[in-house]
């Protein structure tokens, strides 16, 4: 029997330290904090590194989300799954940190009573997007004419972004950083992209791959060409600068904990849209090596803020 269910929807961000969908920066840490919420990581004697903030705003363009029974991959999850929302239209998914919202454009949705769903899957867009605002307890440089000054204790995504496909050297030059700074009330924050066309390898984060599954952890993470289709590259030779790639969208499973079933008296359907750590700050610390701007052998600069992981979770009351 299928239960039809409502379809109140919440997006909202969560804080709490989980692993981060895009596997190629597992190797990164969450940045040091102090008490005033100022990123506190040393940038003294280092040539280049990254760490980990909060985003204020996530963003995903979702074409597929459903229930699973299993974990789903790229080959069985139109099988395993009943979706809860399918379209050749993204529905846009939008977390912002410490909001509650409703989403709306899902319309009816029907489960099937009694089934017991232990997974959920998303095909989203692997262009993804994030916004941040941070604070550092002195001066970092951004990038130039990007709105601030490009000089403050406060810095924020000012636009732009990174394909994961190609070489970039955003490094060379502030006028081309994904990340400025200022003042806070110069602060300015607009959406940064990244575009997953590859993730990293298993055996090394230098070579590209087009899945990154944790299946003992019930996560799956695979690039797909179609809806039908895992994506290819060339890995001839298997270096991110070369690689060449098909991918469109990016598969994403999640367990679901606990596991959820519809009923005639559970059927309010409650989608929650996670992200914490999200924001991927890339720095020059203050002992640039010759990559970075020159401006940035005395002073950290800040040169872009990428996107960092999400997760979902779902929920039938």
């Amino acid at each position: 029997m299928k239960a039809k269910i409502s379809t109140y929807k919440t997006a909202f961000i969560t804080i709490f330290i989980m692993f981060m969908a895009n596997a190629s920066f597992a190797q990164f840490s969450p940045c040091t904090l102090n008490s005033d919420n100022q990123v506190t990581t040393s940038m003294s004697g280092v040539s280049e590194s990254f760490c980990y903030v909060d985003p204020t705003h996530r963003k995903v363009e979702a074409y597929k989300i459903g229930l699973c029974t299993e974990l789903p991959y790229a080959s069985n999850y139109k099988s395993v799954c009943d979706f809860i929302y399918n379209s050749n239209t993204p529905i846009v998914l939008e977390a912002e940190k410490g909001i509650t919202k409703s989403v709306s454009g899902f319309g009816d949705v029907t489960l099937v009573e009694g089934k017991d769903y232990t997974h959920s899957v998303m095909l989203i867009s692997n262009k993804t997007y994030v916004k941040s605002l941070i604070q550092f307890p002195s001066i970092r440089l951004g990038a130039t004419g990007k709105g601030g000054t490009g000089s403050g204790t406060w810095c924020w995504s000012s636009g732009g972004g990174i394909n994961l496909s190609v070489s970039n050297n955003f490094m060379e030059s502030r006028s081309t950083f994904t990340a400025t700074c200022g003042t806070e009330s110069e602060a300015n924050p607009v959406y940064n992209f990244e575009l997953s066309n590859s993730f990293a390898s298993a055996v090394s984060v230098d070579k590209p791959a087009v899945e990154r599954n944790f299946p003992s952890d019930g996560w799956t993470n695979e690039l797909m060409s179609d809806e039908d289709t895992k994506a290819v590259f060339n890995t001839t030779p298997a270096t991110w600068s070369d690689a060449t790639t098909n991918s469109v969208y990016w598969l994403a499973g999640r367990p679901i904990n606990p596991s959820v079933s519809v009923s005639a008296t559970r059927n309010t359907l409650d989608l929650r849209f996670l992200v914490s750590y999200g924001s991927l700050i890339q720095y020059s610390g203050d002992s640039d090596s010759g990559a970075w701007d020159a401006e940035c052998d005395t002073t950290p600069c800040i040169g872009m803020i990428r996107t960092g992981g999400f997760d979902t979770n779902i929920a039938i009351e």
